[in-house]
C-alpha cells in the first residue's frame, strides 16, 4: 500500500484516509457458527487458499467475509446449502459457475455458488487474478 492510513481505534491498515470502514475484523466462529460441515471446509479451503496468495486480510460479518489484498478482491457469503461467492476483476470473464456478473467504474464482479472443492479448485486462478488486481 502507498502511504498507508492506520485506524487509530482497531489498527486496520487502509489505502485511503479516513476510509470509511466498520472497526475490527469480526469473528470467524460467528461466521461459521451452525454451518454444515461440508459448507465450513469449503470455507477454510477458500481462506487457506487466499491466504497463501500474501498478505490477506479477512474481515467477516454475520455470514460474509471480505477478502482484502490493498483492497476487497473478492467476498463470500456462507448459505447453508453454499458458498456464494463475488470476484472482483478488472476484466469479464466467461465460467459456467458464475450466476451474475456486474460491472462499476473500477471493476467486474462475478458471482458463483460453490457446492464443492472442485467448484473452488476450478476458479482459483481467477481469484488470484483479482488478488494481484487488488495489489494495483
Amino acid at each position: 500500500m502507498n502511504t498507508p492510513w492506520v485506524c487509530r481505534k482497531c489498527r486496520r491498515r487502509f489505502k485511503r484516509r479516513n476510509q470509511r470502514h466498520a472497526c475490527g475484523t469480526g469473528e470467524r466462529a460467528d461466521l461459521l457458527r451452525n454451518r454444515p460441515p461440508g459448507i465450513v471446509a469449503l470455507y477454510e479451503a477458500l481462506e487457506d487458499f487466499a491466504r497463501g496468495l500474501g498478505p490477506v486480510e479477512i474481515v467477516t460479518r454475520d455470514r460474509y467475509a471480505l477478502l482484502r489484498g490493498a483492497r476487497i478482491f473478492a467476498d463470500a457469503v456462507v448459505m447453508t446449502d453454499a458458498l456464494r461467492l463475488a470476484i472482483h476483476l478488472p476484466r469479464r470473464v466467461e465460467h459456467a459457475l458464475f450466476i451474475k456478473v456486474g460491472a462499476d467504474r473500477r471493476h467486474v464482479t462475478h458471482v458463483a455458488k460453490l457446492r464443492r472443492k472442485e467448484d473452488l479448485d476450478s476458479l482459483k486462478p481467477l481469484l488470484r487474478e483479482a488478488y494481484l488486481h487488488s495489489l494495483g
